[in-house]
């Protein structure tokens, strides 16, 4: 009887055994794209969990670390699988593998994950072949901005003492088999096909926005993502264009035209490593209310399907050419506030002159859930501009979970 009791304490203590108990947990999701393939930069990505948190995720090339993963980064799915850990709600991982610093052939790959309790445990371990090879190695990189299929406005008419001047920014960046063959010598962009600018030749200080037609800004951001390439705190470039110029002087006519990012590395090998089609149009601001432009901005917090307890901090930016009024938060159709404005966003500053608001244009707000029922809702923002005129700027379901009092 008494050797029963005790085998039922010891399944008991079992069964309630602390959940810091568990390793932690996840996927590699291998190259993103698909493939067990490739050349120069290698993308990875995953994700993990632990019911402590997320020290961090190293990868492994045929069992000897080769760098710290990127964690960090939302993924919806995981958190609506694995509600209540640490790090549900930003569960994902990215690294890109530098594969011209090992031998052509196959490797294996393996993630490592590492708990703040000091946990570890790998995940599933990947082949992959790669073979390098320096004609294939051409520049890469992205424009950020503008997005595909934006509106540029610009002064049209001459007599305008101030120039409406629209950005355009991103990154560039350059691997290689040898250290010859790495780096970025160059970059350009082309305007309908035609060398508009290049950072070698052009590059000059422009008031309110910095350096433009240039290479070569500093990037930090990028250092994580890109840890072996040693151009990255400095691979960001920046071209800025007088669109009403370009229309009322040069020929340029209103309406869709073409953006090419090209690059040259210091191998002489060249890449258009990005495109985006946009709109430009004279600005001839027209004052009457409802007519005057749309405010821009945008909610970057919560993610979608994110899920809550207690109070949701709601943040974002807004800006708009005629100066924002104020930013009204909705929950289901139902106002729930105006959110306070007037937060530092210095990204935006750069890449937005000329608006009133730049300096400080980040938007923030608190809702207390307890409010509302448990389950799926939805969250809107409006932003009103100066002169009255309302813009819809986001929208994001998020999902109440609040357990009730005892």
């Amino acid at each position: 009887m008494k050797r029963n009791a005790i085998l039922v304490l010891v399944v008991a203590l079992a069964i309630s055994a602390p959940a810091w108990a568990a390793n932690p947990f996840g996927q590699f999701g291998g190259k993103v794209g698909g493939g067990n393939s490739g050349a120069g930069l290698l993308p990875l990505y995953g994700w993990a969990l632990d019911d402590d948190g997320i020290e961090a995720v190293d990868i492994m090339v045929d069992g000897v670390v080769d760098g710290r993963a990127n964690y960090g980064r939302a993924r919806p799915q995981v958190a609506r699988q694995y509600p209540g850990y640490p790090d549900s709600n930003r569960a994902g991982w990215v690294y890109q593998l530098d594969t011209t610093r090992y031998l052509n052939g196959q490797h294996t790959l393996t993630p490592r994950v590492l708990s703040k309790s000091g946990e570890v445990q790998y995940l599933k371990t990947l082949k992959f072949q790669w073979i390098n090879l320096t004609h294939d190695l051409v520049p890469f990189g992205r424009i950020e901005f503008p997005k595909h299929q934006a509106e540029l406005r610009g002064h049209c008419n001459l007599a305008t003492p101030s120039r409406r001047w629209s950005v355009v920014s991103g990154y560039t960046l350059d691997t290689g088999v040898q250290q010859e063959d790495t780096g970025v010598g160059y970059v350009e962009l082309l305007l309908d096909g035609a060398v508009f600018a290049n950072s070698n030749s052009d590059c000059f200080r422009l008031t309110d926005v910095g350096l433009v037609n240039c290479y070569g800004l500093r990037r930090t951001d990028l250092v994580p993502i890109f840890p072996h390439l040693k151009d990255a705190p400095h691979s960001g470039y920046r071209f800025a264009l007088d669109v009403g110029a370009l229309i009322s002087v040069f020929g340029y006519s209103e309406g869709s035209h073409r953006l090419t990012v090209r690059v040259g590395d210091t191998y002489e090998q060249i890449s258009n490593i990005d495109e985006v089609v946009v709109t430009f149009s004279c600005d001839d601001v027209n004052t009457t209310p409802g007519q005057d432009e749309e405010s821009i901005g945008d909610l970057e917090q919560p993610y979608d399907g994110q899920l809550f307890s207690g109070l949701m901090q709601v943040k974002g930016w807004a800006l708009d050419w005629e100066g924002v009024h104020h930013v009204q938060v909705y929950v289901d159709g139902v106002d729930v506030g105006t959110a306070s404005y007037g937060f530092v966003r210095p990204i935006l500053i750069p890449i937005y002159p000329g608006y009133p608001d730049r300096a400080a244009p980040g938007w923030e707000h608190t809702i207390d859930t307890t409010a509302l029922s448990n389950g799926a809702h939805q969250l809107e923002v409006i932003v009103t501009d100066d002169l009255g005129r309302d813009t819809y700027i986001g929208r994001r379901r998020f999902v109440v979970v609040n357990h009730p009092r005892p």
